[in-house]
């Protein structure tokens, strides 16, 4: 009897803790359907812990990239009948993502990040009704049905970045009532896109890129003549370019303020401040700018950048260079300049020497003479060590060298 009783106990636990409302969602009612709301709460899956009898699921504004297959169908939520998934990341679904979803009528799948979808994705979904895509990015749309679905009946389109619809993109909606195309890329619309949709009841084709043709106003007339709620985009003709060079060049007339605005103006002050205005002596700048221009101001300051440019070129040439004539003589190296101090000494003793004795005729002797033996005793006369005598000159006096007379000084 107590084991019966402890089971019970816990059988009933379970069920309460099963029944909870997960911290990061809000559980209520909302049209007698059990719904849970789990906004902005960086939720990266569709399973949070939410009591499997929800029927309205909120996951706007989450972190959800992805969509598995079965993910609904694996948590048990087969109850569902709106569920909005708008403002993730959402960037691939399954194909049987929706699994399980056999009482869906409402899906928001708008600001994500979906570029393609299989045609049947919804296959598993018959009782879906409105479906809502608006502000993904569809930019390239094969020419295939983009939806098959029996029982759709509302489709939103807005702003997907769409440039062109192909012919059979609409041909499996049978009773689709309501599109909106909106705010997209297209320029032009083919009247075999919307001819399918034999229940349509309202289009919307709101766009600044239309091409107000003879075409798209056959289109615009073939909707009207139908029935089908729509605002038509062609109403007015546009003006021509000379009619907008026209308008810009309008100018306005000019109003006083005085007779618009309220403004009490103190009189006695505004003559005081006139007066001074006109009494005030300028100041040696406001003369300055007044009476300068720039162009004055360039042209004196380019003539004294070329005066000082002359003066420094000038200074520069006097100190290293020694002009004179056309062509200027390097400064000697330190070699050049001992060559130079060296023979000067050497000319200014053979001046001296001169000077001193003006009866020289050889310059004197820069080298020492060989002593060489003469033929006096004890020397012999014969040859010594085999040296002939007689081939030594003894007198060098004979030959001597010619003489400087270029270097004579006439004192």
């Amino acid at each position: 009897m107590l084991v019966l009783v402890c089971f019970a106990i816990l059988t009933t636990i379970n069920t309460c803790v099963g029944t909870l409302c997960p911290k990061q969602c809000d559980c209520d009612m909302d049209v007698g359907l059990n719904r849970a709301t789990c906004v902005d709460q960086n939720i990266v899956s569709v399973d949070v812990g939410v009591p499997k009898e929800v029927q309205v699921y909120s996951l706007s504004r989450n972190v959800i990239s992805e969509l598995e297959n079965f993910c609904f169908k694996a948590a048990g939520y087969t109850n569902l009948k709106i569920l909005d998934l708008s403002y993730n990341l959402i960037f691939w679904i399954g194909l049987h993502a929706f699994s399980g979803l056999d009482k869906l009528t409402n899906l928001d799948l708008s600001n994500n990040r979906l570029r393609f979808i299989p045609s049947d994705l919804f296959w598993d979904t018959p009782q879906l009704e409105i479906l809502d895509f608006s502000s993904n990015v569809f930019e390239h749309l094969n020419n295939e049905p983009f939806i098959i679905h029996t029982k759709l009946q509302v489709l939103n389109l807005n702003n997907c970045r769409i440039k062109f619809l192909p012919v059979r993109m609409f041909n499996r909606l049978p009773n689709l009532k309501q599109i909106d195309l909106s705010e997209n890329y297209m320029v032009s619309l083919n009247l075999n896109v919307i001819r399918p949709l034999r229940k349509l009841e309202r289009i919307k084709l709101r766009n600044e890129y239309w091409q107000c043709n003879p075409d798209f106003i056959a289109i615009e007339t073939w909707i009207t003549s139908h029935d089908i709620k729509y605002e038509k985009q062609c109403t007015r003709k546009g003006p021509k370019m000379s009619e907008k060079m026209i308008s810009l060049a309008v100018e306005k007339e000019s109003v006083d303020v005085n007779t618009v605005w309220n403004v009490t103006v103190d009189k006695n002050n505004s003559i005081a401040e006139v007066e001074t205005n006109k009494t005030k002596p300028m100041t040696t700048f406001e003369k300055f700018d007044r009476d300068f221009s720039a162009v004055q101001a360039f042209v004196i300051g380019l003539e004294v950048g070329l005066a000082i440019g002359i003066v420094f070129t000038y200074i520069w040439l006097v100190k290293f260079c020694s002009c004179k004539s056309v062509f200027c003589r390097r400064p000697q190296t330190r070699r050049q300049r001992r060559m130079q101090r060296v023979d000067g000494d050497m000319r200014t003793n053979l001046l001296w020497n001169n000077v001193t004795n003006p009866d020289l005729e050889t310059p004197p002797l820069y080298r020492r003479q060989l002593s060489l033996p003469d033929r006096s005793p004890p020397f012999p006369a014969v040859n010594i060590a085999g040296l002939q005598v007689d081939a030594i000159r003894i007198d060098r006096s004979e030959t001597p060298p010619p003489p400087y007379n270029e270097c004579r000084l006439n004192i």
